[in-house]
């Protein structure tokens, strides 16, 4: 036996804490009153803030505990004793995290350090040779303490990854909190110990659907996950392979026009229809190795555009528009909606095997009122950010404070705002009133409740789900009249009503004057059968 029943219980609660989610607050307040120190406060706020607010006091004191229950194993080790089974090899090896993590990582100089990529890392001989002090036993430790350049760029990566998460998605509410815990997630898998000897490199092949309302921070979710890959490390030179950031390649496809989002996303062929009169490398082709596309508003996609990314999610493949001839995709997908796609899928517009595709990795980002209603003190926070964000990081303490203060002030004291407006807008609409009030001294919301209602609902409604009969024309033309369609709704309504008074593709092509690539990708083929049976 190598750890002794008294030592057990420590290295137990020890061993869950180093694979700990920093975000999951509730576990991380069980173990810390498990492991620290008798007489050790852990304050009330650590269950809502990251744990970036650890007293500095609990890490220096668990570190030196840890670094002396190392050195008796070590003793009993070189008497002869050995772990008594694979559970007592893996406790001793998680001991190793204290004195590697907290000595090397707990501070901002290798991030600044790191941040170009190409930097040397003076520190990392020192590294090494602490690495094999601290590993120097009889016996053999597994294969993530034996591979020093790995370990230093997975931890790199874990205390990269907390400084994202934590800055992108601030707020002390229990939602923003749980945000926080499901973008960890995203990044670093449940299991760690599978991760740092198995998965490190092969997160990118891990799809990320991000759902919420329009304005709750999406992207910033997918700029955290994407710029939080794993980056090897070259023992050789002393340096990371590349930089961490560029690695983060975002497309709104609600802001392209349809008959370019296929070739945006895929790139084309000169040739391959009118207007391309030379090659064009899409985005998935620019992504390299590792990288992450960001596809936001996944569900205004066209039929004929899902079936094509549906394959790139199948077998990693892709075409460029007019070929073909494969080209392989290495990168990670992450995508954003804020429509419900449970209704896209049952009116027929989206498709539910590429749903299955998408959601593997679900996060859901709360709404600014939901923040709100569990933490009030949370708008103070949320408006210095967007403060400084309007004032640029020139400016200096006192007038982000001031701004900040104007803000708050006016907001909780607005008849028409006040503390418990809905924010429809969400951060957008709360970055704008910031700036409203910066400019003119005041915010007025741009619609009153009622037209909010009508507005919500009009949203919730999609494209028209048309069933077979007579009335699907007229159903078209009434919500056209209505203005009840997007453009993209209107076009491919119109395309299929054309498509399903021609004999085939080619004549409606002809009709429409546009290449038949294009009016395929706006004809939505259920239309076109409702059109036929009307």
């Amino acid at each position: 036996m190598l750890i002794d029943p008294r030592e057990r219980e420590f290295t137990t609660a020890w061993s869950r804490w180093v694979y700990l989610n920093p975000f999951d607050h509730p576990e991380t307040r069980s173990l810390h009153e498990q492991l620290h120190r008798p007489g050790l406060d852990i304050e009330e706020a650590a269950q809502r803030r990251p744990p970036v607010a650890t007293p500095r006091l609990f890490v220096d004191g668990l570190t030196r505990r840890v670094e002396a229950l190392l050195a008796r194993l070590n003793e009993r080790l070189r008497a002869g004793a050995r772990p008594d089974d694979q559970a007592e090899m893996h406790a001793y090896e998680d001991l190793y995290f204290a004195p590697i993590y907290f000595r090397w990582f707990d501070g901002d100089d290798l991030l600044q350090a790191a941040g170009d990529g190409t930097a040397r890392i003076a520190a990392y001989p020192a590294f090494v040779a602490a690495c094999r002090e601290w590993t120097d036993v009889p016996v053999e430790l597994g294969q993530f303490f034996r591979d020093p350049a790995r370990m230093f760029a997975i931890l790199f990566q874990l205390r990269r990854s907390f400084a994202l998460v934590s800055t992108l998605l601030q707020g002390n509410s229990r939602p923003a909190a749980r945000l926080r815990g499901a973008v960890w997630n995203s990044i670093f898998p449940h299991e760690r110990r599978l991760y740092g000897t198995l998965l490190f490199d092969r997160m990118h092949e891990v799809t990320t659907l991000i759902l919420g309302p329009s304005g709750t921070g999406k992207e910033l979710v997918a700029t955290a996950i994407g710029l939080s890959r794993f980056v090897p490390f070259d023992a050789r030179r002393h340096c990371f392979t590349e930089a961490f950031g560029g690695a983060f390649h975002p497309i709104n496809l609600s802001a392209l026009p349809g008959d370019l989002v296929e070739s945006e996303m895929f790139g084309h062929c000169a040739g391959s229809f009118t207007g391309a009169v030379k090659d064009r490398v899409g985005w998935f082709e620019r992504c390299a190795s590792g990288h992450s596309v960001f596809l936001d508003e996944i569900g205004e996609l066209s039929p004929a555009v899902q079936v094509k990314l549906l394959r790139v999610l199948q077998s990693r493949e892709f075409y460029r528009v007019g070929e073909t001839d494969p080209r392989g995709f290495a990168g990670r997908i992450i995508a954003a909606t804020n429509r419900d796609l449970g209704n896209e899928i049952t009116g027929g517009r989206f498709r539910a095997d590429l749903y299955f595709r998408l959601c593997s990795d679900v996060v859901r980002t709360p709404s600014l009122r939901d923040q709100l209603d569990d933490c009030p003190s949370d708008l103070p926070v949320l408006v210095r950010l967007i403060a400084l964000k309007c004032l640029s990081s020139r400016a200096w303490p006192e007038q982000i404070d001031w701004l900040t203060d104007l803000s708050v002030n006016w907001i909780e004291n607005s008849p028409e705002v006040g503390t418990t407006y809905a924010w429809p807008g969400n951060f957008r609409e709360l970055e704008q009133c910031v700036r409203s009030i910066m400019v003119r001294g005041e915010y007025h919301p741009p619609l009153a409740p009622q037209q909010l209602a009508a507005a919500t609902n009009r949203a919730q409604s999609s494209a028209p789900s048309m069933t077979p009969g007579g009335g699907a024309l007229n159903r078209f033309v009434a919500q056209l009249r209505a203005g009840e369609l997007s453009l993209d709704e209107v076009l491919a309504g119109y395309c299929s009503l054309i498509m399903a008074r021609s004999p085939n593709l080619a004549a409606a092509a002809r009709k429409l004057g546009k290449h038949r690539a294009t009016v395929q990708e706006r004809i939505d083929p259920k239309l076109v059968a409702d059109f036929r049976a009307g």
